[in-house]
């Protein structure tokens, strides 16, 4: 869901919406270390920050730039929780310092009911 290449974004979602059409139920996971990945909670010392696609790398101070990183994430966040109820695609939220069972077991309860 990170894809920043422009469009990559529309056509995973044409991809689910035809899923959708087809009547299959689509559930995004969406798993994120909330502490590090959402809200930046680094020391205050320098970083090596490499992306995993490009291999680009960038140093920064974490403090310097966590107002705009976390503003950016919740505008992500926002506009991805907009497409999911737009194409009505459940998305269940995932942080990984939780593990799997507090991530499936309120999930799975929840599947449990609706039968």
């Amino acid at each position: 869901m990170f894809d920043s290449r422009i469009g990559k974004e529309n056509e995973l979602f044409s991809a689910l919406q035809h899923l959708r059409h087809n009547m299959h139920e689509v559930i995004l996971f969406h798993v994120t270390d909330k502490e590090t990945e959402e809200k930046f909670e680094f020391d205050n010392r320098p970083y090596r920050f490499i992306d995993m696609e490009s291999g680009e790398e960038v140093k920064i101070h974490p403090a310097e730039v966590r107002e705009s990183y976390v503003s950016s994430m919740n505008n992500y966040h926002k506009e991805l929780l907009l497409r999911c109820r737009q194409y009505r695609i459940e998305l269940v939220e995932a942080d990984i310092k939780q593990g799997f069972r507090q991530v499936l077991m309120p999930y799975l309860v929840k599947r449990v009911r609706m039968q």
